[in-house]
């Protein structure tokens, strides 16, 4: 099992172009730390191929006005799915700069084959938007643990999927390459190239859905760990007991609010509760807030990143749950005992960002 490896010079080109929209050669030396023949080489060899354009003269500073670099848009496509709603799968097709150029979504059955013929048939309604030469592959972001050497599912808890050979059947199905990704680490590598993260070199993504669990984005590249584990903070045991997951997630909120109350309800029945200043509402809100706190800090103070990007069904409490889930970070976190601060951001893309990033893991992988 792979962790990250090293960012190639011409990675760091790619990315920063991606990050930055348009520069110029010098800036993309001096902020990569490369010399200008070696990124004068690298960047004819992405126009060459397709991937960046020039884009006019930029202002002069006393010399010859510099030429702009950008990516070209719609020049090399992917598919994003994303995988782990309880009853939609979900996708776009995106190109290197994040452009959006189309988007659907299917309803599914919790069955292997169903799954499987279903995302064929969103690959194949999404393929139909975009021309077949521009088209690099399909990224599925699952719920579960991915082996990335084997493009395998090796565990999922929610999905009938694990160790089913899904990437290569799929493959089969609709004719183009398929690359398997956790969900949290393709929505942290869509927030860590152009959302909420954009700005730092290194995140750690949270979120709370069907499930707890975080993504993490180092120097420069998703960091999977051995086994493909990193960022399982779900498994986290609580000082008071039990685990993360099973106390934080929107449903066990839902339930022990129905336990509470007598009367069963929803998650969206517990939220209106909570807007509305219900005593037990609040109450599980704050407890929720310090349990994904407590995660988010164990892995802050384990990766030092220099941002916790904070996503899923947890921001649907809005700013004052938000602003105290930061400052518990903000208040406990190693770094602070440091004497730093950890940036605390909130995620860029929303509910999109798992299936941008799908697609942005097969664009990734183009660029050696």
């Amino acid at each position: 099992m792979s962790g990250k490896t090293q960012q190639s010079g011409k990675r760091r080109v790619f990315n920063l172009l991606r990050a930055e929209g348009v520069i110029s050669r010098a800036a993309l030396s001096q902020r990569c730390g490369l010399t200008r023949p070696a990124v004068s080489a690298i960047v004819e060899e992405l126009v060459r191929d397709g991937f960046v354009l020039e884009a006019g003269r930029g202002d002069s500073t006393g010399g010859k006005p510099p030429i702009l670099l950008r990516i070209a848009p719609g020049g090399r496509c992917a598919i994003g799915i994303d995988l782990g709603d309880d009853y939609l799968i979900r996708g776009v097709v995106c190109d290197c700069a994040c452009n959006v150029l189309s988007s659907a979504k299917l309803e599914y059955a919790d069955d292997f084959e169903n799954i499987l013929e279903v995302t064929s048939q969103l690959v194949t309604l999404l393929a139909a938007e975009a021309p077949a030469s521009t088209l690099a592959g399909v990224g599925v972001a699952v719920s579960g643990v991915v082996d990335s050497l084997n493009n395998e599912v090796t565990g999922a808890a929610t999905l009938d999927i694990r160790g089913r050979g899904f990437a290569a059947k799929l493959e089969k199905r609709c004719g183009l390459p398929v690359t398997l990704e956790r969900r949290p680490n393709a929505a942290a590598l869509a927030e860590a190239l152009f959302g909420a993260g954009k700005n730092y070199s290194s995140i750690v993504y949270l979120t709370s859905g069907r499930g707890v669990g975080a993504g993490i984005y180092l120097d420069g590249g998703i960091y999977r760990g051995h086994h493909g584990t990193a960022g399982e903070i779900g498994l986290l045991r609580l000082p008071g007991g039990g685990r993360v997951e099973e106390n934080a997630r929107p449903s066990a909120l839902a339930a022990e609010f129905s336990r509470r109350k007598g009367v069963e309800s929803s998650f969206s029945d517990f939220l209106s509760a909570y807007q509305q200043n219900d005593a037990d509402a609040v109450e599980l809100a704050r407890a929720n807030a310090e349990q994904l706190a407590f995660a988010a800090e164990t892995a802050a103070n384990l990766f030092d990143p220099e941002a916790i990007i904070l996503g899923g069904r947890a921001l649907e409490f809005g700013s004052s749950w938000f602003q105290c889930f930061k400052e518990m970070i903000e208040n406990n976190s190693a770094a602070r005992a440091a004497g730093g601060k950890i940036a605390v951001e909130r995620s860029f893309f929303g509910s999109s960002g798992v299936a941008v990033g799908g697609a942005q893991v097969v664009l990734e992988r183009l660029i050696k």
